[in-house]
């Protein structure tokens, strides 16, 4: 399998990396914005750029896993978010025809209102912020121009970065290196280790996902060459409040530091979806993997970051 990651530098992106090289699998993984040894560039937006990297690697699947993910960012860059997560799609999609290759695409769970979830595939979409207009809007050039592709939606992904010491070492199996990174889980227990308080709303719900689990829920997508679109996130539909105190009761912290907010309270720069969240029953039906609580996820997120 020659499989190439777009945003291998990112929390489910480096994973997926990782867990696709422990298979054997011939990876090439690309940055664009943070560098990191044993990647290599690749800018969506530039099309010379994505032809040297198809032409050079000639890859049989690729995965999507990279984009404008920072929701407030997008608010306040729209059009950065539409260069890179809409004209960046086209441009890919370009090359896949191409090439002959295969998309997988990691979407969002952003693409709903929050009126009515946790959502299933056949849910309507109606976004109500640009980060997830411009996800949408990929999706559905996706959808339009490819007969064979894969979209898996996520929601709420939390994780540690997975990196690697260069090619050789790539090659040779060299040993991984976990970092942390500034995902909300992350800051967290950031912001709690250093006694600082923090602040969780009780009226924002979604389906945690822990980078780890979704990784292995793409890598058995490929392997059955399934097409479509599915969810894959957590098991469980929680509050951001209830979530932060099973952080704070796994990594040992203080729930004093935790204040009890309202959405409207945290005055953010975008639009949240109240009841966002996915569900996974499909993907369960499909795939023959086991989805575990938030606990069990966490205490593998405390593994990767303390050991």
């Amino acid at each position: 399998m020659k499989l190439l990651i777009i945003g291998a530098s990112g929390v489910l992106g480096s994973r997926l990396h990782n867990d696709a090289i422990k298979k054997k699998w011939n990876v090439l993984g690309t940055y664009c914005s943070h560098e990191r040894v044993g990647l290599s560039y690749l800018d969506v937006r530039d099309k010379n750029s994505l032809e040297k990297v198809f032409n050079f690697f000639k890859p049989e699947v690729v995965v999507m896993a990279g984009g404008i993910t920072d929701v407030d960012l997008c608010t306040l860059k729209p059009k950065l978010a539409e260069d890179v997560n809409i004209k960046g799609t086209l441009n890919m999609v370009k090359e896949i025809k191409e090439y002959g290759s295969k998309l997988v695409y990691v979407s969002t769970d952003y693409i709903f209102d929050g009126e009515n979830g946790p959502y299933k595939e056949n849910n309507k979409p109606n976004p109500i912020n640009i980060y997830g207009k411009t996800k949408l809007e990929a999706e559905n050039i996706i959808r339009s121009k490819l007969k064979d592709n894969l979209i898996v939606r996520t929601a709420q992904l939390y994780g540690a970065l997975h990196l690697r010491g260069g090619q050789n070492a790539l090659l040779a199996g060299g040993e991984v290196k976990v970092v942390q990174t500034n995902n909300f889980t992350i800051k967290i227990i950031h912001n709690m280790q250093n006694n600082k308080k923090v602040y969780a709303a009780d009226d924002l719900y979604s389906t945690p996902t822990y980078s780890g689990s979704l990784s292995d829920i793409l890598i058995k997508l490929i392997e059955k060459n399934s097409e479509g679109i599915y969810h894959g996130a957590g098991a469980e539909f929680l509050s951001r409040y209830d979530y932060v105190n099973k952080i704070a009761d796994m990594f040992e912290l203080d729930k004093g530091l935790i204040q009890r907010v309202k959405l409207k309270d945290l005055k953010l720069k975008a639009k949240r979806p109240r009841k966002g969240g996915l569900k996974i029953d499909k993907i369960c039906s499909i795939v023959e993997i086991k989805v575990n609580n938030v606990d069990y996820y966490l205490k593998l997120l405390k593994t990767d970051i303390t050991s």
